[in-house]
C-alpha cells in the first residue's frame, strides 16, 4: 500500500530499535539465559508496537500536549500485557520491577526521540509542493484538504485544467498553472514532488499522453479518492467510488472475510459475555432497584440490508422519562441529565449499557465491528436526503465502529463517509485493532 511519507517508517524503525536496545538492557542483568532475554524483549516489543499502532502514533498527524499523556498510557498499558504472559511463565518479582523500570526508560527515549523527529519534521524537512490535475469539486476539495493540515508537510502550488470554463469561473486563491500539456514544464518549474489527479470524468488518451510525457518518473502520482481516504480516514462519497466499492464488496476474498468475520464474532461476543458477566449482574440489580421498571432496553434499529431488528440495551433512564423516538446514538445527552438513574450515568460513561448487544451479535443482527445502527426513521430520512446512505448497510452494523473511535458527534454526512471508509478497508487484524482502541477509550473513558 503506498504511503504519503515515508518518515512513518523511519519513525516505526527508529522505535523498534529504542525498544528492543532499551529491554535487552535493563534485563540483560536479569537472566544468563539468552532464550528468556529475547523472550522478554520480544513480547516487550510486540506488545508496545501494537498499542501505538492502535493510538495512532503511526498516523501523520498534528501532535499537541495531550499525546505525552497518551504515550504515557500506551507504555503503560503495554507494560501492564506483557506481565501476564511473565507471571504466567512463572518469573519472580524482580522481573516484574525491572519491567517497571524498563516502562520509565522506552517513555523517556521515545518521548526524547518524538520530540526530535517532530522538530526536523517541523523546522527541518522540506515541504513537498504538490500539483492537482483538474480545478473543478474534487481539485478544490483535496487543496482545501491539504491546506488545513500542515502536518502534512505539503503545499499545493496550483492546478492544471484543460476545462476553460474552469479557467474563466476560478474563484480559488490556488492558482491554475496550465493545460495538462503544460504538466511538463509546470512541474520543472515549481519543483513539483506530488502529482493528483482529481479529474472525475475518463481522460482521454491524448490527456493522459500529455501526463505520462509530463510527469517525471521520480514524482508520485495519486488518484484523488485514494489520497483523500490517507489524509482523512474517510471515504469520498461519489458515484465512481461507491461504483468501486461494490466491486470491492462482490469479490471472493470479500464472502470469504464474511465467514471467517462471522466466527470471530461468535467467539468475540461469548468471550465479552463471560468477561464482563459480574459487571452485567452488578448493572442488572442496581437498575431493578433503582426503580423496579424493566431491566433491558428494546429499540428498532436496521440491521444488514434495511432489515429492521430489536436492538438490546440495559436501561438508563427512569420508565416514564423515555419518549419512544429518543435515539441516544444520536440525541446529545448531558451528563446531569434528569432522565437518567443516578446508578446508571457510570453505565452510560463506561458503555456498560450496551453489553447486551451481545445477544445481537450471537443473533447474527449485529458485529462486534461495523457502522452504527440507527432508528428507522432516521434511516429512511437520511436515505433521501443523503445519496447513497443505504450503501453502509451492505454490512452487520457494529456493537463499535471505526467512526466511533475516530469523532463522537459526526454529521450524518461524515458517518457515512466513516463508515464506507471502513467497508472499504476491512481487514480482520485491522477490526481487532479497532475494537481494541475502542475498549481504551472507553476504559479510560473517553468514548462518548
Amino acid at each position: 500500500m503506498p504511503v504519503i511519507s515515508r518518515s512513518i517508517y523511519v519513525l516505526a524503525f527508529f522505535d523498534t530499535l529504542i525498544i528492543a536496545f532499551i529491554t535487552l538492557f535493563t534485563f540483560c542483568s536479569f537472566t544468563n539465559s539468552l532464550t528468556q532475554l529475547f523472550l522478554i524483549t520480544f513480547l516487550v516489543l510486540l506488545v508496545l508496537t501494537f498499542v501505538l499502532y492502535t493510538k495512532k502514533f503511526y498516523d501523520i498527524r498534528k501532535y499537541s500536549l495531550k499525546d505525552i499523556y497518551y504515550l504515557f498510557e500506551g507504555v503503560s498499558v503495554a507494560t501492564v500485557i506483557t506481565a501476564l504472559p511473565l507471571y504466567f511463565l512463572g518469573f519472580n518479582i524482580v522481573a516484574f520491577i525491572l519491567l517497571a523500570v524498563n516502562a520509565v526508560l522506552i517513555f523517556t527515549g521515545l518521548f526524547l526521540f518524538r520530540a526530535v523527529f517532530q522538530f526536523f519534521n517541523s523546522y527541518c524537512k522540506s515541504v513537498k509542493n504538490v500539483l492537482i490535475v483538474g480545478a473543478g469539486q474534487d481539485g478544490k476539495l483535496i487543496a482545501e484538504e491539504i491546506q488545513s493540515r500542515p502536518e502534512l508537510g505539503m503545499k499545493v502550488v496550483g492546478f492544471l485544467d484543460d476545462n476553460m470554463n474552469t479557467i474563466e469561473d476560478e474563484d480559488s486563491t490556488i492558482p491554475i498553472l496550465g493545460l495538462t500539456c503544460d504538466s511538463e514544464a509546470v512541474i520543472k518549474d515549481n519543483n513539483v514532488k506530488i502529482v493528483i489527479v482529481a479529474v472525475k470524468s475518463r481522460m482521454d488518451a491524448e490527456i493522459l499522453t500529455d501526463l505520462v510525457k509530463g510527469i517525471p518518473l521520480e514524482v508520485k502520482v495519486w488518484r484523488m479518492p485514494k489520497f483523500y481516504e490517507k489524509i482523512t480516514s474517510k471515504y469520498l462519497v461519489s458515484k465512481m467510488t461507491v461504483n468501486w466499492l461494490f466491486y470491492d464488496c462482490t469479490k471472493k476474498k470479500a464472502i470469504l472475510y464474511a465467514h471467517l468475520k462471522r466466527l470471530c464474532d461468535i467467539i468475540s461476543s461469548i468471550f465479552i459475555m463471560l468477561v464482563t458477566l459480574p459487571i452485567s449482574i452488578i448493572a442488572m440489580i442496581g437498575i431493578k432497584l433503582s426503580d423496579l421498571g424493566p431491566v433491558f432496553y428494546f429499540q428498532t434499529r436496521i440491521g444488514k440490508y434495511g432489515k429492521p431488528f430489536k436492538m438490546i440495551k440495559f436501561r438508563t433512564m427512569y420508565q416514564d422519562k423515555v419518549e419512544d423516538n429518543f435515539d441516544d446514538d444520536l440525541n446529545e445527552v448531558q451528563v446531569d441529565d434528569k432522565r437518567i438513574m443516578p446508578f446508571c450515568r457510570i453505565l452510560r460513561k463506561f458503555h456498560i449499557d450496551e453489553l447486551p448487544q451481545m445477544i445481537n451479535v450471537l443473533r447474527g443482527e449485529m458485529s462486534i465491528v461495523g457502522p452504527r445502527p440507527v432508528r428507522e426513521e432516521v434511516y429512511y430520512e437520511n436515505k433521501e436526503r443523503i445519496p447513497f446512505w443505504e450503501c453502509r448497510n451492505w454490512v452487520r452494523p457494529g456493537w463499535c465502529g471505526w467512526q466511533q473511535i475516530n469523532v463522537c458527534d459526526p454529521t450524518a454526512e461524515d458517518r457515512l463517509k466513516y463508515d464506507l471508509y471502513y467497508i472499504r478497508h476491512r481487514k480482520l487484524l485491522w477490526e481487532f485493532a479497532i475494537l481494541v482502541q475502542y475498549f481504551a477509550k472507553v476504559i479510560t473513558g473517553r468514548c462518548k
